[in-house]
């Protein structure tokens, strides 16, 4: 069995932790001019999802990626230091925070927390543990 939400929520967490705190060290450094922008999209329409199916599509569609690339696109222009794709994932977010873990749990069942189970690799190599 693929473990596929924990790789998803651990490269999340790594990736917030890594970009507040390289913000932090060049907001200390002086370097105004080095800008992050940190991208979390939801599933984005390409090969790398292949067979990937959302439970909710009115709120979690799959992303088009020309969509996608002029919402980064212009979150970058705007110097905006996170940008997550689709927008209404804002919103969700906040009451998650608010949950505690029973209620996260049927939350995330009731939004489709098995989104990976019908993926399919598209190319050919291993996965450590």
């Amino acid at each position: 069995k693929q473990w596929y939400q924990r790789r998803v929520a651990i490269t999340a967490g790594v990736i917030t932790g890594f970009t507040r705190s390289l913000l932090c060290d060049l907001e200390y450094a002086g370097a105004d001019h080095v800008k992050v922008t940190t991208v979390f999209p939801h599933f984005i329409d390409t090969g790398l999802v292949t067979g990937a199916t959302v439970k909710l599509p009115q709120l979690f569609p799959l992303l088009k990626p020309e969509w996608a690339v002029e919402q980064i696109l212009t979150a970058t222009r705007e110097d905006r230091d996170e940008v997550i794709l689709p927008r209404i994932t804002n919103y969700v977010l906040v009451f998650v925070y608010l949950m505690d873990t029973k209620v996260f749990r049927a939350f995330c069942k009731l939004l489709g927390n098995d989104l990976m189970k019908t993926f399919r690799q598209t190319r050919e190599h291993r996965m450590e543990h």
